[in-house]
């Protein structure tokens, strides 16, 4: 049995706060990663982890096509004296039928991400050095490499059908050159 996000060992609610009331912004604004992680930089009990964190699923939204990353899907568990923690990730979709680009604006000045290019030029502002997100971006384009036998084990029991409709989210030119990456 898998326990909810905002509770405890024992069960106890632990008060969580989602990116979009973090910002307190509206769904129809457009808004940016980079707020966030200015946010976490104030707020944050580990800012240098959180933001590492952060941008690691920047980069597996974009393999994955997972265009459903609004605010309301980033969360933050309180962890006391007024500090906040990045949350486990939840509500991640692969897209097989879109196209790659992200709901929620990676910097204001760049818009949603579209490319790996533009991920690794951003990656600074998350803390993370060029060949550190490199290397970063590569590991998780590795990992995954393996969506077809995580997808098609008994716990997951999806299909060859249901496989190759996800495919294309998963398969795709910025996988490969992701992968090339890899060390």
């Amino acid at each position: 049995m898998r326990r909810a996000v905002d509770r405890d060992g024992e069960g106890a609610r632990i008060p969580y706060l989602s990116g979009g009331t973090l910002l307190q912004c509206r769904r129809d604004e457009d808004r940016a990663y980079t707020e966030l992680a200015d946010a976490i930089r104030r707020i944050g009990a580990a800012p240098a982890d959180d933001l590492r964190e952060l941008w690691r699923r920047l980069v597996i939204n974009f393999l994955i096509t997972n265009v459903d990353d609004h605010l309301w899907n980033v969360g933050f568990l309180y962890a006391g004296d007024g500090k906040w923690r990045l949350a486990p990730a939840f509500d991640v979709n692969p897209f097989p039928d879109r196209a790659r680009e992200s709901k929620t604006w990676l910097s204001e000045a760049s818009g949603p991400i579209t490319s790996l290019e533009q991920l690794l030029s951003e990656a600074p502002y998350f803390g993370l050095s060029r060949v550190e997100a490199e290397e970063l971006l590569g590991t998780v384009a590795l990992k995954l490499a393996q969506w077809r036998d995580i997808a098609s084990a008994r716990d997951v029991g999806l299909t060859d059908a249901d496989i190759a409709q996800f495919a294309p989210a998963f398969e795709h030119d910025d996988a490969r050159a992701a992968r090339a990456l890899a060390h």
